[in-house]
C-alpha cells in the first residue's frame, strides 16, 4: 500500500495557517506548543483562539484576557496584553494606565464623599420676592418690670420678710396671699434672689399656688404697659392688638402671633388661656375702610393660599415705617423694682416666625425707657427644592415638616423642637414642667421647691448637648439627644436698629397741650427695610450632589482618565461571564472529540498495515 499524502496548495488572498510543526493536534499525552518562538509570525487572533481552545486552564485564562484587551474600549489595556508587543512598550503603557486609574479613583472618591457628606448647598435665589409673600414677624415685648405694685408690692413685702426673719427667726405677719405671691415671684426673680428667699419660704410651707395664673394676675396690665399702636397705617389701642403670652421671661405681650390652637396640637398643653381676642378691624379711626374677612391658609412651606388683604398671620405690602408696626409703651416709676430683678429696666423685644414660639435665649433687642428705637427687618428666608427630599436627613442636615413630628407642636421648627426637648427633659428629671413649658395635661407645674430642680435640669441638658456636639465632630455616628436640626424651609428675621432719646413730656408740650404724667415714654417702630427680598436675604437649599450628578461626574472622570463608558462595563460582564462559560463548554467538546482520535492513533501504531 502506497503512502497517501495531501498536497497543501497555497491559494492567493488566503492567509497561510500554522502548520503542524507549529501547532500539532493535541492528543491525550500531548498539548499544543503555543509558546514556541516560531509563533512570532503567527497572527495574534490564531494564537489567542488556540490558547482558549487547546491550552491549559491558565493558558486559556490568559487567552481570554488577551481577547478582552484586544476588543476593550479602555485606553491602554490592549497595548499591555498584545501578543507581539515588545516588553518596554508594555511597561510604558502599564505605568501610564496605572497612573490614570489612580487619578480616576482619587477623583471619584472625592466626588463620592461630597455626595455622601455634603450633598446640600445653600445658595442665593435670583428671584425677587415681594414682602407680601411672607408674614410680618411675631413681635414679643417683655417688660423687665414684671409685677404691678398696686396688686403686690414685692419690695415692701420682701424687705419686711427679711427683717422679721432676722429679728424673730420666723414670719408671722405675712398673709397667705402675700406668701403665695412671694412664692410665685420666685420663678421670675434673679437667681441670687431665689437662692436667698426660697429656703426660707419653703420652711413656711406656703399654700398651693397656680404659678402661671398667679404671674398673670401679678403682671402689669396691657393698657398700663402701652397706650396705643399703629399697624399698616391704622391706629389701635395697645390692649386690643396684643395677646398675652407666657415665656421664660415671664408674662409678655405679643403682636401677630398665631393662636395657641394653631401652634399646639392641643390647647391643654399650655397652662393658661388668654381671654382677649385680637380683631384687626377694631381700630380707632372708623373712616378707614374695614379689612376683609380672613380666608385661606398659611404655612411656611406653602405660603399664603387664597388670603386677601386681611391675612392670618398679618402681612404688609410696603416697606415704609408708616406701614409697619409702631407701639408707644410706658414705664411707671412705682412699678420699677430693684429687689426682684436687679439692674433690669426697659423691655426685651423678640422677633420670630409666627409658627414658632419665642425663645428667650435667642437674640433680642433691649429697649431702654425713654428711647425711640427703629428696627429695620432683614428677613432670612430659606426655601428648599423638591430634589432635596431624595437625600437622607443625616446628609442634608434639615427636616421637612412631615419628617419630624413633634409631640406638642403642629409644625416643626428648630425653636419648637428645642422647647419641646427642654420640656420633656425637665419633666423626666423633676416630674413637673416649668410654668411656661408645654406639657401633658396630667403633669403638674413646678412649684417653689422645684425651682432648683428645673434650673439644674436646664443646665444639665445644655451641658449634654454641648458634649454631644463636640463628640459628634470626632465621631459622626453619635446620636444627639434633641436632634433639633433646622427646618428645610425656615424664616428668620435679622434686624438693624437705631435709637435716640425720647422725652414724651417735651413732645406733648410742643403741641401746646397740658402734660399729664404718663411715665417714661418709649417708642418702638418695626418695618421691613426693603420692598422686595434681594439675593442677599433669600436663600434656596438645593442638592449639590444627587445620584444622577454623582453618576455623571463618575462617568466623566472615567471617560477622561480611562476612556470607560457604560458599554465598557457591559464588555466586562460579557467577557468574564458569558464568554468564560462558552469557552469552557467548547473545551469540554474538544476533549470528547480528542479521545476517539487518540485511540485511532494508538491502533495505527500497533497495526502497521494501517499506515499505508
Amino acid at each position: 500500500m502506497t503512502e497517501m499524502r495531501k498536497e497543501h496548495v497555497k491559494q492567493p488572498g488566503i492567509r497561510e495557517r500554522p502548520g503542524p510543526e507549529h501547532l500539532t493536534l493535541p492528543g491525550i499525552d500531548s498539548r499544543p506548543s503555543i509558546d514556541s518562538a516560531a509563533l512570532s509570525d503567527v497572527p495574534s487572533d490564531v494564537i489567542i483562539k488556540s490558547r482558549i481552545r487547546y491550552g491549559s486552564t491558565l493558558s486559556a485564562c490568559k487567552g481570554l484576557l488577551m481577547e478582552y484587551a484586544k476588543s476593550s474600549s479602555i485606553h491602554g489595556i490592549r497595548y499591555i496584553f498584545e501578543v507581539h508587543r515588545p516588553i518596554y512598550e508594555k511597561v510604558y503603557w502599564l505605568f501610564f494606565t496605572c497612573v490614570s486609574v489612580f487619578f480616576a479613583f482619587a477623583l471619584i472618591r472625592s466626588a463620592y464623599f461630597k455626595w455622601k457628606y455634603s450633598p446640600v448647598i445653600l445658595g442665593f435665589d435670583e428671584t425677587l420676592v415681594p414682602v407680601h409673600k411672607i408674614p410680618f414677624p411675631t413681635i414679643t415685648v417683655c417688660p423687665e418690670s414684671k409685677i404691678d405694685h398696686f396688686v403686690f408690692n414685692y419690695t415692701d413685702v420682701s424687705r419686711k420678710f427679711l427683717e422679721e426673719y432676722k429679728t424673730h427667726g420666723n414670719i408671722s405677719n405675712l398673709s397667705d396671699e402675700d406668701l403665695s405671691y412671694m412664692a410665685a415671684a420666685m420663678h421670675i426673680c434673679d437667681p441670687e434672689v431665689v437662692q436667698r428667699f426660697s429656703p426660707l419660704l419653703s420652711e413656711l410651707n406656703p399654700p398651693y399656688v397656680d404659678v402661671t395664673q398667679t404671674l398673670i394676675d401679678l403682671s402689669i396690665p396691657k393698657n398700663v404697659t402701652g397706650s396705643f399702636c399703629t399697624w399698616n397705617g391704622r391706629f389701635y389701642l395697645f390692649e386690643n392688638i396684643l395677646d398675652i403670652v407666657v415665656t421664660d421671661e415671664g408674662i409678655c405681650y405679643q403682636f401677630n402671633g398665631m393662636h395657641p390652637k394653631d401652634i399646639y396640637r392641643d390647647e391643654k398643653y399650655i397652662s393658661y388661656v388668654d381671654p382677649d381676642i385680637v380683631d384687626f378691624n377694631n381700630y380707632i379711626k372708623m373712616e378707614v375702610p374695614a379689612w376683609n374677612e380672613i380666608t385661606g391658609t398659611w404655612s411656611l412651606e406653602t405660603g399664603y393660599l387664597n388670603q386677601g388683604q386681611n391675612a392670618y398671620p398679618q402681612r404688609t405690602a410696603y416697606s415704609s415705617a408708616k406701614n409697619g408696626f409702631f407701639a408707644f409703651v410706658k414705664g411707671l416709676q412705682h412699678n420699677f423694682d430693684y429687689d426682684c430683678r436687679r439692674f433690669k429696666k426697659g423691655y426685651k423685644v423678640f422677633f420670630n416666625s409666627p409658627e414658632s414660639v419665642p425663645l428667650t435665649s435667642a437674640n433680642y433687642i433691649l429697649v431702654s425707657h425713654g428711647d425711640e428705637v427703629l428696627v429695620r427687618l432683614l428677613p432670612s428666608y430659606v426655601m428648599s427644592t423638591e430634589s432635596l427630599r431624595e437625600i437622607p436627613q443625616d446628609q442634608r442636615k434639615c427636616f421637612f415638616n412631615y419628617e419630624r413630628e413633634l409631640r406638642f407642636f403642629r409644625t416643626y421648627s428648630q425653636n419648637n423642637c428645642q422647647t419641646e426637648c427642654l420640656a420633656n427633659f425637665t419633666v423626666s428629671r423633676c416630674g413637673c414642667a416649668k410654668f411656661w413649658m408645654p406639657k401633658p395635661e396630667d403633669t403638674p407645674v413646678c412649684g417653689l421647691n422645684d425651682i432648683a430642680c428645673y434650673t439644674a435640669a436646664q443646665d444639665e441638658l445644655y451641658a449634654l448637648h454641648y458634649n454631644q456636639s463636640m463628640t459628634k465632630n470626632v465621631k459622626d455616628k453619635v446620636e444627639m439627644m434633641c436632634n433639633c436640626l433646622p427646618a428645610c424651609t425656615s424664616l428668620e428675621y435679622n434686624f438693624e436698629i437705631s435709637k435716640a432719646k425720647y422725652d414724651v413730656g417735651k413732645v406733648v408740650r410742643s403741641f401746646r397741650e397740658e402734660y399729664e404724667d404718663m411715665g417714661i415714654g418709649t417708642r418702638i417702630v418695626v418695618y421691613f427695610k426693603e420692598q422686595q427680598f434681594t439675593a442677599n436675604i433669600v436663600y434656596i437649599r438645593t442638592t449639590l450632589f444627587g445620584v444622577s450628578t454623582l453618576i455623571s461626574n463618575c462617568g466623566g472622570i472615567f471617560g477622561l482618565c480611562m476612556g470607560i463608558s457604560y458599554f465598557s462595563f457591559l464588555e466586562l460582564i460579557y467577557f468574564f461571564c458569558m464568554r468564560i462559560c462558552g469557552s469552557f463548554r467548547d473545551r469540554r467538546k474538544n476533549k470528547i472529540h480528542q479521545i476517539p482520535r487518540s485511540r485511532g492513533s494508538a491502533r495505527r501504531k500497533t497495526n502497521p498495515s494501517l499506515r499505508s
